[in-house]
């Protein structure tokens, strides 16, 4: 039985968002596999963004490499990714941030015992976000700093996960509802970026600057908040209820919980911050000296966007 609330007055006017004399949005939108689509899943199974206008098709990705590629390839419309591929000048298509999301709190989960300089770190891309999250952890909370071949590019936290329960390596980053997975499978914590970068912008929505202010951008941007505040008001069990009913196992459902109600979860402020972009920025520094951004990173928000 659904443990969301009665809709709110709010999703009445969700109809206003589509002008008449325009067609049904279609929109392909590329994101991980994870806790922190649920409101996602939440607006698809309830109708919401039907309802505003839109018919979107969710694209689960494995890595980073792929929503790339896709991305180039005009594939998708919309991305939940990693600001970081901004900063990367691997996109095509003049892409801009126009709304900042939380995952939960990004961990570093290790098979148990001391950090060894021979271990394996399997990461998505090792000049991904993820990467540097994971290396600053290493080095400012465990105190064990590793180098570039110790790293195993393997895909998303799904696939991270995977390899780590085989032994093949001997860490990884993970977010929820993984990270309450690994420690309850004997893989403990070491650390959280909130303890080495809290203001890190996780996920950002991501799309064409051409299409930023169009009617179905706006649309889908209103369908996320106002189904983001629901989970929130619906609290644990509403959350869990709702990735229940995209087909989550209840056990895997409620593992996420935590971390989305937690501080870098559902509650993080959708406006794309300045301060986020320049703390993925930092990271980008440290571990790869050479880096220079091709732009300001004032100019890779959307309008509306940056403080």
């Amino acid at each position: 039985m659904s443990q969301i609330p009665a809709k709110p007055d709010q999703f009445s006017g969700l109809t206003t968002l589509h002008p008449s004399d325009q067609p049904i949005g279609q929109l392909t939108v590329a994101v991980f596999p994870g806790a922190g689509s649920v409101h996602l899943y939440h607006a698809l199974d309830s109708g919401y963004f039907d309802q505003a206008g839109l018919e979107v098709k969710l694209i689960e990705v494995v890595s980073s490499d792929q929503q790339m590629t896709g991305w180039n390839d005009g594939d998708y419309d919309i991305m939940h990714t990693s600001p970081d591929h901004l900063l990367r000048s691997l996109l095509g298509r003049d892409p801009v941030a126009v709304r900042a999301e939380g995952v939960g709190e990004l961990a570093v989960h290790r098979r148990p015992g001391d950090p060894l300089p021979t271990d394996r770190w399997a990461v998505d891309n090792a000049r991904s976000a993820f990467a540097f999250v994971l290396r600053a952890i290493l080095a400012d909370v465990a105190g064990s700093p590793v180098i570039d071949s110790q790293l195993a590019p393997v895909g998303g936290t799904l696939q991270r996960f995977n390899v780590l329960r085989t032994g093949a390596v001997d860490g990884t980053t993970v977010h929820p509802p993984f990270d309450l997975l690994a420690a309850e499978e004997g893989y403990p914590r070491l650390g959280g970026h909130l303890q080495i970068a809290p203001d890190l912008i996780t996920t950002a929505v991501i799309v064409p600057r051409a299409t930023a202010t169009a009617w179905y951008t706006r649309a889908y941007l209103e369908v996320c908040r106002l189904s983001t505040s629901e989970l929130l008001a619906s609290g644990a069990r509403g959350i869990e209820a709702a990735l229940a009913r995209h087909g989550w196992p209840p056990a895997i459902a409620r593992a996420a919980v935590p971390g989305l109600l937690g501080p870098a979860g559902l509650s993080t402020s959708p406006e794309v911050a300045l301060r986020g972009l320049e703390v993925v920025a930092d990271l980008r520094r440290r571990f790869d000296p050479a880096w220079r951004p091709s732009c300001s990173l004032g100019s890779l928000m959307g309008p509306g966007q940056g403080s």
